[in-house]
């Protein structure tokens, strides 16, 4: 497995057979690509070694999202990064972690969202929203918690 920059170079590679890669060197709020492809190493003189062609790009992205409560209601803005490469987010609610995603908006990179109603209700106390933001470009999405706790 190979990652790529948004400028075709390649910035890590792994070589590990199977199991979980882990890449140290990617920066956030920057689109990379990944690619992958297969080798074999035989363990018999007879037998060939084989490495195969790289797969196509496929985009992901490692973004930094900026979650506040505005104000002291029940209010949530989410601000988008600016990613080269990147024109836009989709916004998703819902009241499961996994399911029932209802879009909200499609927000411009650099510009934030203001979350008040979900589903023609005002954001409810001690009750748990999921959101889910999926970039424009990439296959990836980000899936975070939103809940305000009772006034003091």
């Amino acid at each position: 497995m190979r990652v790529l920059n948004n400028k075709g170079n390649v910035v890590e590679v792994s070589e590990q057979n199977g199991g979980i890669t882990y890449f140290s060197y990617l920066k956030k709020n920057r689109l990379y690509y990944y690619q992958i492809r297969e080798t074999r190493t035989s363990a018999y003189p007879w037998e060939e070694d084989f490495t195969g062609e790289w797969t196509k790009k496929v985009p992901f992205v490692i973004a930094q999202y900026q979650l506040s409560q505005v104000g002291t209601g029940r209010k949530v803005r989410i601000k988008m990064p600016k990613i080269s490469g990147v024109k836009s987010y989709k916004v998703y609610m819902s009241y499961k972690k996994d399911r029932a995603w209802k879009k909200l908006k499609t927000v411009k990179a650099g510009k934030s969202i203001v979350v008040s109603k979900f589903k023609g209700k005002a954001l409810a106390r001690n009750k748990k929203y999921y959101y889910k933001i999926v970039p424009s470009k990439g296959v990836n999405a980000t899936i975070g918690v939103i809940r305000f706790s009772k006034k003091k």
